[in-house]
């Protein structure tokens, strides 16, 4: 009976998306320029008087037209793709265009931007972004490294002027992925008004907004797509004590369009990479972090989730490899590497997922993860994911099951039924897991195992028109584990509230209840945030306080970013943890951190930085003291060497005496 309850879901579900709310236009036509136009920031209309011209906006929150008024300018050459906004502002001197490093964070800028599907499929697009002074960030789908030649490169300009601002870019076709017959691009063109939390887009989507709901690009005279070869060697140097150690290694990337990327890598480094210091937080669990290696950060999203392959537990690859592409309706990726583990042993790692879309926004998908060495295990697995969007809102379904084979033997299996939906309507999750108690892959990122649970979340959100609130949202989510035998896990439930004014102010209320035995934790947590859109001033004080683990709990966080000079930035954070047991023979939790984060700019592409890290943790008896400095240089260039000079180590409980250098630079084989 539930199988059956299940297939008619599903089918429902790609029925449905035929009769989805259209989006307005569903299409329009590529219009060739006979001369480029130059990338100044001044859009005249002489020069782009040969492009398509989107005359306003949509607003998806307000149900209207938006205002101020945006106009936008798309075409194209034989060798790229140019788009041209003009921007209204009633008050100029209100933009917000604080970030001037490239690929930094324009969350909280007035920004423009344009997102192309070369393959027109509604999947995830390219996002080139611009904000009002002119710095770039992008977003490449599959996942690539941060060298701006190996991303691949584009320009972009703007200006603030009398009437609002105005921003050009030019975007290489040699930066998109796509076929050789390809003629229709997938295509949304944005405005972020940070000021009014408001986004305005091209085409008009209704009232929900998707990245997979795009308007169509026509009648396009692409050039057959031809790539270079790119090489990505580097040198690093590191002299520590007296003791100085050289490395050196190589990666290749080969693209053929879409359908395939492949990448090799030799001796690739994963070592100078100031990586962030973990928070102090109280877990139960082993805590999730974040790829940030280049080998495996390109085309990431082929591969298996992290509960089959978490890459992190591959410490120290020596030589690997991985494809991945489209093919017609299939998509694919690959991986195998060989890395060292423990006491000089090696183990090879081999991996796969295959996509197959059987309709629109419906897709099905094969994995695989396979270790050999001196174990020998096996992980393969099937997914499905499924969505209905219309004009109110997307209705996703998914569903995965996974298999261990090998010394240990389990599987794992989830479904997750969610409903995205606009302001003022319910939000909602439902989410079935069971992980049988064997299930423990040596390359995946399972904490815990042996428990059924469900989970069920629903969120709501507003933008009030008028008066002192830009933004509010409610959220809660209750959710209860067993473990195999009937013994309760854990059960609980949360609740937040959060307020954001136009002040620039923001108040979070959460409210937190966990029954995990022995333990009842039950916390009260507030935040408060100030000039919460401004880079470079924003603070916030975060404290949470009730009983935890067995103790009397308090966590207090405070942060605060300053500019101290042009383009000198401090940034602050305190954190302070405290359990208290009431068994006297049990010793106190307690942990304290400061760090100060010091950088200056010294252009876009270069700057220097310090950081000073104190703390004091004390957990189960056990004290560990960390007294550490570093500085560091970054280089990021358009053209010549990335450079990276590090003083000290990252992450080191004290200061250490040590120089680090890492040079790269990418070579073309056209």
């Amino acid at each position: 009976m539930r199988l059956r309850t299940g297939l008619w879901i599903v089918c429902a579900l790609i029925d449905g998306v035929g009769h989805a709310q259209p989006v307005d236009p569903r299409a329009f036509p590529a219009q060739k320029l006979s001369q480029a136009p130059v990338i100044d920031g001044v859009v005249s209309e002489d020069e782009w008087r040969e492009a398509f011209v989107i005359e306003r906006f949509w607003s998806p929150s307000r149900q209207s037209w938006g205002t101020p008024n945006t106009r936008a300018y798309i075409g194209y050459t034989r060798e790229a793709i140019y788009v041209a906004f003009v921007c209204e502002d009633p008050n100029p001197q209100a933009i917000l265009a604080q970030e001037t490093k490239r690929g930094g964070n324009l969350e909280n800028d007035d920004t423009v931007a344009v997102l192309i599907d070369p393959q027109a499929r509604n999947l995830e697009p390219y996002t080139f972004t611009v904000n009002a002074r002119g710095t770039q960030t992008e977003d490449i789908p599959a996942g690539t490294t941060e060298n701006i030649r190996w991303r691949g490169d584009w320009q972009a300009s703007a200006q603030i002027t009398e009437f609002g601002w105005q921003a050009e870019m030019r975007i290489p076709f040699q930066s998109l992925r796509y076929n050789a017959n390809q003629r229709q691009f997938g295509v949304i063109l944005e405005r972020y008004l940070p000021r009014q939390n408001e986004l305005h887009t091209f085409p008009n989507m209704g009232a929900f907004y998707s990245t997979r709901r795009q308007t169509l690009w026509t009648d396009l005279d692409p050039p057959p797509p031809r790539y270079p070869i790119i090489l990505l060697p580097y040198f690093t140097g590191d002299s520590t004590e007296g003791t100085t150690t050289s490395r050196s290694g190589l990666d290749v990337r080969y693209m053929a369009g879409d359908p395939l990327t492949a990448v090799f890598t030799l001796r690739p480094d994963f070592r100078n990479i100031a990586g962030d210091v973990a928070k102090v937080d109280f877990s139960y669990t082993e805590k999730l972090l974040e790829e940030q290696r280049p080998f495996f950060q390109e085309g990431r999203e082929f591969m298996p989730p992290r509960a089959m392959f978490y890459s992190l537990r591959v410490q120290d690859l020596t030589t690997g490899g991985k494809a991945f592409g489209t093919l017609g309706d299939w998509r694919y990726g690959v991986l195998v590497g060989e890395y060292d583990h423990t006491n000089g042993r090696t183990r090879q790692v081999g991996m796969g997922r295959v996509r197959y879309q059987f309709a629109e926004r419906s897709f099905v998908n094969f994995l695989a993860v396979r270790l050999q060495g001196d174990v020998r295990e096996t992980n393969y697995g099937v997914s499905l994911d499924t969505s209905r969007i219309d004009g109110e809102g997307e209705i996703r379904l998914t569903g995965a099951l996974y298999r261990l084979e090998g010394d240990r033997e389990g599987t794992h299996q989830q479904y997750t039924l969610l409903r995205n939906a606009r302001e003022r309507l319910p939000n909602y999750l439902l989410q079935y897991t069971d992980i049988e108690p064997n299930f423990r892959p040596r390359l995946g990122f399972v904490p815990e195992f042996g428990y059924r649970a469900w989970r069920f979340g629903i969120f709501w959100f507003d933008r009030p028109e008028s008066g002192n609130l830009l933004y509010n949202e409610a959220r809660l989510e209750l959710n209860t584990r067993k473990n195999y035998g009937g013994s309760l896990l854990d059960e609980g439930g949360t609740f937040t509230y959060q307020w954001l004014f136009r002040s620039q102010n923001r108040l979070t209320l959460g409210l937190n209840y966990l029954n995990r035995p022995p333990n009842i934790d039950r916390t009260v947590s507030l935040t408060y945030g100030w000039n919460v859109l401004d880079l470079y001033r924003s603070g916030e004080l975060f404290v949470d306080a009730g009983e935890q683990n067995g103790g009397r709990s308090l966590y207090a966080s405070l942060t605060q970013s300053l500019e101290i000079a042009p383009r000198l930035r401090l940034r602050l954070e305190l954190e302070t943890l405290t359990i208290a047991y009431s068994d006297p023979e049990v010793p106190d939790d307690s942990a304290r951190q400061l760090i100060f984060t010091l950088n200056y700019e010294i252009d876009p592409e270069r700057a220097v930085g310090g950081r000073l890290v104190l703390n004091r943790l004390e957990f189960g008896g056990e004290r560990e003291d960390t007294r550490n400095f570093y500085l560091t240089y970054l280089q990021r260039v358009r053209q010549g060497f990335d450079i990276y000079l590090i003083y000290g180590l990252p992450n080191a409980s004290r200061t250490q005496n040590r120089f680090a250098i890492k040079v790269m630079t990418p070579i073309e084989i056209r």
